[in-house]
């Protein structure tokens, strides 16, 4: 069937651009979302803001105020194999290809009424499963890729991004590649052996990291009745999913130092907050376990050590505060971004990385007493981190000067 997204033909006026976000939702956590928000909340006092996914979480706290959002059906819930993860079957009875097709339609559909100026595509330039190839090939707007320069190298890359109609369509439809890292810790021009005519499209803007706010530690700390002085333990597993060892590892610590408070978030995509009999979500004013936490931001931003399977939005909000950070990656490789990027970013950062849990109960102990001479004394503050500013901008400036030829 031949794809109609041709624009319509009336259009009002308009007093600001539009932009189109398609996030990618065929992982295991809902970063990628968290990351292209924050890029709408940049753009927003110029642009119209539309963000597209098959997330089920979003609209109620990572998606900006101002910023409408449209719910694909999820490959969770069209992929057996995904379903299963949750013990659920798929809500529709049909193939890979058949839930490509269905996926492809809507978006077009999307596509032709709202009318981008802009689009915006996340981690994959053609969609998990190419759904988003005839949008990127004919679709009449900028096309963007934002990408957080370290690749899972376990993955098919050559078929994903590197290779094929992946490279022809950054050849071809993107207008430009932004890798939202610090090129200091990680060079994603030098490190895949692009070619020219793609390495030319790449421009390294800086970590996508939420914003800080100068009493953040300790308006936090207050609503949540911790003291300044008190140690605080913040673990979570982002968006959950393959996390679950990690945080059974998290609770099991609470009984090591009554003097230190925790708040453990198991993650929306859990097994554990999703189970039959999940465990106890609990608060007894020491120890707090969470299904979900909006907050889980400015927890920890705002805690002395952070735990975590090394997401890189958790990482980053670490990062905006002082703590010391733990991270134990479900990912075990070492060519993979969770276990490359903590690596990378050790330099800058006093960071502890390992892939064995059972090395936990030794590292938390050390990073206690680390934590009870004072905050971490590190160089995180010369990292990078306005990225969502500097994409905005320079998208802001491309259609501008488009306007002006």
């Amino acid at each position: 069937m031949q794809s109609d997204i041709s624009p319509i033909s009336q259009r009002a006026p308009k007093t600001r651009y539009r932009a189109l976000f398609y996030v990618f939702d065929g992982g295991s956590g809902i970063g990628h979302l968290r990351r292209l928000a924050r890029i709408a909340a940049a753009m927003q006092d110029r642009f119209s803001c539309l963000i597209v996914t098959g997330h089920d979480v979003g609209p109620q706290w990572i998606v900006p105020s101002g910023c409408e959002y449209i719910r694909l059906p999820a490959w969770d819930n069209l992929i057996p194999a995904k379903a299963a993860y949750w013990g659920r079957t798929p809500f529709l009875d049909v193939t890979l290809s058949e839930a490509v097709e269905l996926r492809r339609a809507i978006l077009e559909g999307i596509f032709k009424g709202f009318q981008p100026d802009v689009l915006l595509v996340d981690h994959l330039p053609l969609g998990a499963h190419e759904e988003l190839a005839p949008i990127i090939r004919n679709g009449d707007c900028r096309k963007y890729l934002i990408t957080r320069g370290i690749q899972n190298e376990t993955e098919d890359l050559q078929r994903l991004v590197l290779g094929g109609d992946a490279l022809e369509s950054l050849s071809r439809n993107y207008a430009r590649i932004f890798s939202a890292i610090d090129e200091r810790i990680f060079d994603f021009s030098a490190s895949y052996g692009l070619p020219a005519e793609i390495a030319q499209k790449i421009s390294s803007i800086g970590y996508v990291a939420p914003p800080g706010a100068l009493d953040l530690r300790a308006a936090t700390r207050a609503k949540r009745g911790i003291a300044d002085d008190a140690l605080w333990v913040v673990a979570s597993a982002g968006g959950g999913q393959w996390g679950e060892q990690l945080m059974e590892a998290c609770m099991a610590l609470t009984t090591l130092d009554t003097a230190v408070h925790f708040d453990i978030v198991l993650g929306p995509r859990s097994k554990l907050a999703h189970s039959v009999n999940p465990p106890e979500l609990h608060d007894d004013g020491r120890v707090r376990l969470h299904a979900a936490c909006p907050d889980l931001a400015d927890l920890h931003s705002s805690a002395d050590l952070v735990i975590t399977t090394g997401g890189y939005n958790s990482l980053l909000e670490a990062l905006r505060g002082q703590a010391r950070i733990l991270c134990l990656p479900y990912r075990k490789d070492h060519s993979d971004e969770p276990v490359r990027h903590a690596h990378c970013l050790q330099q800058h950062v006093d960071l502890q990385v390992e892939t064995d849990i059972a090395l936990l109960p030794a590292m938390f102990e050390k990073a206690l007493k680390a934590c009870r001479t004072g905050p971490a004394r590190d160089r995180r503050r010369d990292i990078k981190m306005d990225g969502a500013r500097n994409i905005a901008q320079m998208i802001f400036n491309d259609l501008s000067s488009e306007k002006g030829a």
